[in-house]
C-alpha cells in the first residue's frame, strides 16, 4: 500500500471521463470513437489498465447460436435464474443483442475456440438449457480484454490515466459546492504516483468500475474490486438497488498458496462432479436432483456451504478425473497448468473448492442506456443495476451485458456531448487536510481484515436477522472512524478503497435486513421462504431505510 499523501493537482477537461478499464469501459470508448472520432476521452484505471474483473472471467459469453437453441430459450433461462426479479425489457433487449456482440468481437479479431473440425466449440454452463457459451478456452476474459485494450491504445483520442483512483464525483452534494444542481460535472481523481488529486471535468462521466468482491474474505475478484462506482454514485445522490444480491461462485480453489483462483463453471459443464470431501458422496442429488451440478449458482453455492458446515473439512471436492489429461489440457489450459504448479493433476486428483463472493447483481440504478438519476452520469457493466440479472446472475451473461451496455451508453451520451461545456469556472480544485497519520497503513489493514471477516460470517451465503443487526452496528462504528479520518487526514488509495468498501457493506446489510424472504442469492435462515410478490430494493442518500418498488 502506498504512503504517498495527496496534494492539490492539475485540472483537466475532456468530452468524456470513463472510470474503469474492464470490458464495459473499453467497449464504451471504442464504440464512442467509432461514432464521433474527434472526441477526447479520459480513461481512468486504478492499477494497470488490464487489471480488472473482466480479465478474470474464465467462462465466456452467452449467446444463442446453435440451430437447436433460441433467443427465447436464453431469455427463459435468464428469467429462471433471476428468481422473479429480472426486468423483462432489459432481459429481452440485452439477450437479443448476443449474436451481434459475437460478430462485433470477431471484427475486433477475437478468436473463439473451435473443435478439431473447425466448428465453434460452445460450452455448457449451469442454468443454461443449451450449449451457448462462446469461449477462448478458460481465458476468455483475458483474451477479449487484452484485444480491446490494445485497440483502445491505438486511438489517439483515448487518454489512459493508469494508477489513478477516483475519490468523489463533482456534484452539488460534494462539500466543494457548485450552483449546478442534480448534475455530474466530473470527478476528483488521485494520481497515486504523484500523490496529487487532480480535477477532471467532462460533459459526461461513465462509471465502469466493476464489483465489490473485496467486501468479503473469500472472493474470485482482484484487489481493485472495491465497489468504487456504487459508493461514489450513492454519495452523489444516485439511487442504488438490489444490493443484497451478491452472487457467490460455487468453486473457488481452496489452497494456501493461491488466492482468488476460480475454477470455471465450465469444468462442471464438461462433467465435473461435486463430492463431499469426507464421505465421497456426490451430494447435489440432495439439493437439485434434476440439474445436479448444473443448477444455478445460488443453489450450488448454498449446497456446498451446507456440506462444509456439516463436515470437519473446510471444502468440498470437484472431480473431473473421468476426463483424459489431453482433453483437460486443451479445454482448460490455464486451470490445468495452475493446478499442476501446486501439485494437483486434475486428470487424477480431485480439486478442493469453496464458494466465494463473485458478482454484484445489484448496483447503480440505470435504464437500458446506462443513464442514472443524475444528469450526465452513466453506469455500465457490473457496477450498474439494469435488471438483467435479477436476484441471481445466469452464468456468462455478465460479459454480454458489459458489451451491450457499453455500446448503448456510447450512442446515448452523444447528446450530452453536443451540449456546450459552460461550468468549468464554478469548480474549485481539491483542498486536502495537511495532517498525516503515520500509523495509517496498519490501521487501514486492521479495519479491512475485520470488515471482510464480519461480512463473510454474517452477510455471506446464509444470513439471519440477529447476525445482520450485529453486523450493521459494527459497520457503523467502522464507518464513523473512517469518516472522521477522511475529514482530518490526507488520503491514499488504500484509504479511498476502504471508505468505499465500508459504504458498500452498509448498503448490502441494510438491504439484506429489509428483505425478509429468501430469493436468488439472498438466503435468510429465519425467512427461508419466498414471498409471492417480487420487489426490488432501492436505497438513496438521505433515506434511512431501504424501500421496495
Amino acid at each position: 500500500m502506498s504512503d504517498t499523501h495527496a496534494q492539490q493537482g492539475q485540472s483537466f477537461e475532456f468530452d468524456v471521463l470513463v472510470i474503469g478499464t474492464g470490458l464495459a469501459g473499453l467497449q464504451y470508448c471504442l464504440q464512442l470513437i467509432s461514432l464521433q472520432p474527434r472526441l477526447k476521452i479520459a480513461l481512468i484505471s486504478k492499477a494497470e489498465a488490464i487489471e480488472c474483473n473482466s480479465r478474470y472471467a474464465q467462462g465466456g459469453i452467452a449467446a444463442a447460436f446453435l440451430a437447436e437453441d433460441s433467443l427465447e430459450s436464453h431469455i427463459s433461462d435468464t428469467l429462471i435464474a433471476g428468481d422473479g426479479l429480472c426486468y423483462l425489457p432489459a432481459v429481452e433487449f440485452i439477450i437479443r443483442q448476443g449474436p451481434e456482440m459475437i460478430k462485433q468481437l470477431g471484427q475486433y479479431h477475437v478468436h473463439f475456440k473451435k473443435d478439431s473440425k473447425g466448428n465453434l466449440h460452445l460450452a455448457q454452463e449451469g442454468g443454461h438449457s443449451h450449449r451457448r457459451i462462446f469461449n477462448c478456452g478458460d481465458q476468455t476474459g483475458l483474451t477479449i480484454t487484452q484485444t480491446m485494450n490494445q485497440l483502445a491504445r491505438h486511438q489517439q483520442q483515448i487518454h489512459f490515466f493508469e494508477h489513478h483512483v477516483a475519490v468523489n464525483l463533482i456534484t452539488h452534494y460534494h462539500p466543494h459546492r457548485t450552483d449546478i444542481q442534480g448534475e455530474v460535472l466530473g470527478a476528483y481523481v488521485l494520481d497515486c504516483d504523484a500523490g496529487r488529486i487532480h480535477t477532471f471535468l467532462a460533459n459526461s462521466v461513465i462509471l465502469a468500475t466493476g464489483g465489490a468482491g473485496k467486501t468479503y474474505r473469500y472472493t474470485t475478484n482482484p484487489m481493485v474490486a472495491t465497489g468504487d462506482g456504487v459508493a461514489m454514485a450513492y454519495r452523489a445522490g444516485a439511487r442504488v438497488g438490489n444490493m443484497e444480491f451478491y452472487q457467490f461462485h460455487p468453486t473457488l480453489l481452496h489452497h494456501h498458496s493461491l488466492n482468488n483462483f476460480l475454477i470455471s463453471e465450465a469444468v462442471r459443464g464438461e462433467g465435473g462432479l461435486l463430492k463431499n470431501a469426507e464421505t465421497g458422496e456426490r451430494f447435489m442429488k440432495n439439493y437439485a436432483p434434476e440439474q445436479m451440478e448444473l443448477a444455478t449458482r445460488d443453489i450450488v453455492a448454498r449446497a456446498i456451504f451446507s456440506e462444509i458446515e456439516h463436515s470437519q473439512i473446510g471444502y468440498v471436492h470437484l472431480d473431473i478425473t473421468h476426463q483424459s489429461k489431453d482433453f483437460l489440457k486443451k479445454r482448460f489450459p490455464q486451470i490445468f497448468q495452475t493446478l499442476m504448479s501446486i501439485g494437483i493433476d486434475m486428470s487424477q486428483d480431485m480439486i478442493p473448492v469453496v464458494p466465494a463472493a463473485h458478482y454484484q447483481c445489484g448496483g447503480i440504478l440505470t435504464d437500458i442506456d446506462g443513464r442514472t438519476d443524475l444528469k450526465r452520469l452513466y453506469a455500465i457493466g457490473e457496477t450498474a443495476f439494469t435488471g438483467l440479472h435479477g436476484a441471481n446472475r445466469l452464468a456468462s451473461n455478465s460479459l454480454l451485458e458489459a458489451l451491450v451496455m457499453g455500446s448503448n451508453a456510447a450512442r446515448c451520451t452523444l447528446k450530452d456531448i453536443s451540449t456546450p461545456w459552460k461550468y468549468s469556472e464554478h469548480i474549485p480544485s481539491w483542498s486536502a487536510p495537511s495532517e498525516v497519520n503515520t500509523r495509517r497503513a496498519s490501521q487501514i489493514n486492521a479495519q479491512w481484515r475485520g470488515l471482510r471477516g464480519e461480512m463473510t460470517s454474517y452477510a455471506g451465503i446464509v444470513r439471519t436477522e440477529a447476525g445482520l443487526v450485529d453486523l450493521l452496528q459494527l459497520i457503523m462504528k467502522r464507518k464513523k472512524i473512517i469518516e472522521e479520518y477522511y475529514w482530518k487526514h490526507s488520503i491514499t488509495r488504500d484509504f479511498i478503497e476502504l471508505r468505499n468498501i465500508i459504504l458498500n457493506a452498509e448498503l448490502i446489510v441494510r438491504a439484506a435486513l429489509a428483505r425478509r424472504e429468501s430469493r436468488g442469492g439472498h438466503y435468510r435462515e429465519d425467512y427461508p421462504n419466498k414471498k409471492a410478490e417480487a420487489k426490488e430494493s432501492i436505497a438513496k442518500l438521505g433515506l434511512m431505510d431501504t424501500s421496495f418498488d
